[in-house]
């Protein structure tokens, strides 16, 4: 598997389409559709995607041999961490392994960039996600709610992993 830098609008127009089919397949369980269709619109986006990357936000789209099957994002944070804003696999390559080649590159990136922490963001509701993040060694640091607008919130823990 590979990470390939989004650089150009077809690879973000990509992300984007990625980006629509997982959500809709994932998180209807976690939360509405409702939110669901809101998120996809305002975080990701084509535009949205573009304006997050000029803003400074690395994204990667994960390539199996011929096969687009996921997406990553992260950000260098100002504490010296990096922030992993998305990491994202389509339903037929999820539990094969994929997920803990995408967070190894992640790893690498932090650790080329001699950030000592590597911190997520993650839906309390996700308990999946959140199980595999815990058998990967972060820990739950802390607990938020934010308001994303239109009467949605992101109930989340923050996960951190640190070296």
């Amino acid at each position: 598997m590979d990470c390939i830098k989004v650089r150009d609008k077809k690879q973000i127009i990509t992300v984007a389409q990625l980006a629509k089919e997982i959500w809709e397949e994932y998180y209807p369980t976690i939360i509405t559709q409702e939110q669901i269709h809101y998120m996809i619109d305002t975080f990701q986006s084509p535009e949205a995607i573009e304006n997050q990357i000029q803003e400074g936000m690395q994204y990667y789209l994960a390539v199996s041999g011929e096969d687009e099957i996921g997406y990553l994002a992260y950000a260098t944070e100002k504490d010296c961490s990096l922030f992993l804003s998305k990491i994202y696999i389509k339903r037929n390559f999820r539990n094969r392994g994929k997920g803990r080649e995408m967070f190894a590159f992640i790893l690498a990136q932090a650790q080329k960039r001699k950030l000592k922490t590597v911190r997520l963001t993650v839906n309390k509701n996700n308990t999946a996600s959140v199980e595999k993040y815990l058998k990967m060694g972060f820990s739950i640091t802390d607990s938020v709610v934010k308001d994303i607008g239109n009467g949605f919130y992101m109930d989340d823990y923050v996960m951190a992993y640190t070296f």
